[in-house]
């Protein structure tokens, strides 16, 4: 078995902390509240891992140190979680430099951890565009 990496997948690492889990048994992602239990010792038990979770923090974070601008990178390392946040999307509004190459960043960097973590917890995986 395989999990199938393709944009659908992915967005499953935007979910919460603990909200989405893997299963072992039939190589699916499921809702934790979709499962029969929402014990996470039982749901271990039973064959379930916790799937990743990426914060929009912390791919803007990565993107902004990826532009290699000191001046930008000064300015959001000095906020907070929200503020980074919410700052990025007015500097993306309003800077092209900024906005350019943001969605292939994004993509590529979910990628990325997905595969990591696939590597990391033993989860055999494809790659697949839609």
């Amino acid at each position: 078995m395989q999990l199938v990496l393709n944009p659908q997948t992915l967005r499953y690492a935007w979910g919460s902390s603990t909200e989405y889990w893997f299963s072992r048994i039939d190589y699916s992602i499921y809702n934790v509240y979709d499962l029969p239990s929402q014990d996470h010792s039982k749901l271990v038990e039973n064959g379930f891992i916790p799937f990743l979770t990426i914060s929009n923090e912390e791919v803007i974070r990565s993107y902004i140190k990826s532009l290699n601008n000191k001046k930008v990178a000064d300015v959001f390392d000095k906020l907070s979680s929200y503020d980074c946040v919410e700052t990025f999307w007015k500097y993306f509004n309003a800077y092209s430099d900024i906005s350019s190459g943001f969605d292939s960043f994004e993509n590529e960097y979910v990628q990325k951890k997905v595969i990591d973590w696939c590597e990391e917890n033993g989860v055999n995986y494809k790659i697949e565009s839609e």
